[in-house]
């Protein structure tokens, strides 16, 4: 094996690729020909129209919520965006957004709530913005386009997924409980169902992780083991900068700045996407400050590891072919 500071420049000359097939998606939520029709575009077109009658009712006769026909189409409305997968990618719902609400919070509330929620969005959104969409030409092709938008979403399970492949490529079995813990070759997903193996799995090795201690009780993302050994993972999947970015930056530094009285036990922090680019190669002040806390990190815990896709599959490699 090497040491880890011959696999953190390992993974600095090897970058991650500019486009990872892993992250790459192609869900597609219209259908392929304008004249074709889904269930989406199918009540979305319904959720224009009656946006449209609201506006007429509303805006126009100045009807209220108690009048029943505005009753009628408010509740048409719940009806169609709590039947229909997808429709949060609509310009009504993404509407929500610019008056502090979002869809979530529309989902979450009790159904009582939900008729004036969609009174005052129907309101705001007619004085707003449909009048503007309307002079414009709605399209249903909004309804693709945002979900491309939202396409980054759920990038960290992708990240673990990478992971989790490649030590089942080495024949690393996925555990669920605490009655295999002393066997070797596997590995469970700490934050990700399997939360009480891992605090059973604290217990059971006396493992203090002081990281969690600033991370709040945090998880981490895989644990795994073999030939005696245990490797707690963290995984980081991250694009661009900024005030979040810098934050995890600091996250994962803490991460490996650690090591437990059992030599056996090791950290790592995997980095992969665009950002790991960065931290390896960066000449940028706070980059560089980040990188030396990192190697710093490395130093003082010999047997922790910072890595990117290739450091890992690379380390992987010597660890299961090597031992």
């Amino acid at each position: 094996m090497k040491t880890n500071i011959e696999y953190f420049e390992y993974s600095k000359n090897n970058p991650e690729e500019l486009f990872d097939e892993s992250y790459q998606k192609n869900k597609v939520v219209i259908p392929p020909v304008k004249n074709e029709s889904n269930t989406l575009t199918h009540n979305n077109e319904k959720l224009i129209s009656l946006i449209s009658t609201y506006d007429t009712l509303v805006c126009d006769y100045k009807k209220d919520i108690n009048d029943d026909t505005v009753k009628q189409v408010v509740l048409d409305v719940i009806n169609i965006l709590d039947k229909t997968k997808h429709i949060n990618y609509s310009a009504f719902v993404q509407f929500f957004m610019a008056k502090n609400a979002n869809f979530s919070i529309y989902k979450s509330l009790e159904k009582e709530y939900k008729a004036k929620f969609i009174f005052y969005m129907l309101k705001k959104y007619c004085e707003e913005r449909h009048h503007i969409y309307m002079n414009h030409g709605y399209s249903n092709i909004v309804l693709q386009v945002l979900c491309d938008g939202y396409s980054h979403k759920g990038n960290g399970k992708v990240g673990i997924n990478k992971n989790v492949k490649l030590l089942e490529s080495y024949n690393v079995k996925r555990i669920r409980d605490i009655s295999k813990i002393e066997e070797d070759d596997y590995y469970f997903l700490a934050d990700k169902g399997d939360e009480k193996l891992f605090e059973d799995f604290l217990i059971f090795y006396d493992v203090k992780m002081q990281s969690r201690e600033i991370e709040h009780k945090k998880r981490p993302d895989i644990v795994f083991k073999h030939n005696g050994h245990i490797y707690i993972c963290e995984v980081k999947s991250m694009k661009g900068s900024g005030g979040g970015q810098d934050k995890q930056a600091v996250e994962f530094s803490n991460f490996i700045n650690f090591s437990e009285k059992n030599e056996k036990i090791h950290y790592i922090t995997f980095l992969d996407c665009e950002y790991a680019n960065r931290i390896f190669s960066s000449n940028r002040p706070k980059i560089t400050e980040q990188r030396n806390s990192i190697i710093q990190s490395l130093k003082n815990n010999i047997g922790n590891y910072f890595l990117n896709t290739k450091g890992m599959e690379l380390f992987l490699k010597d660890l299961f072919e090597q031992t």
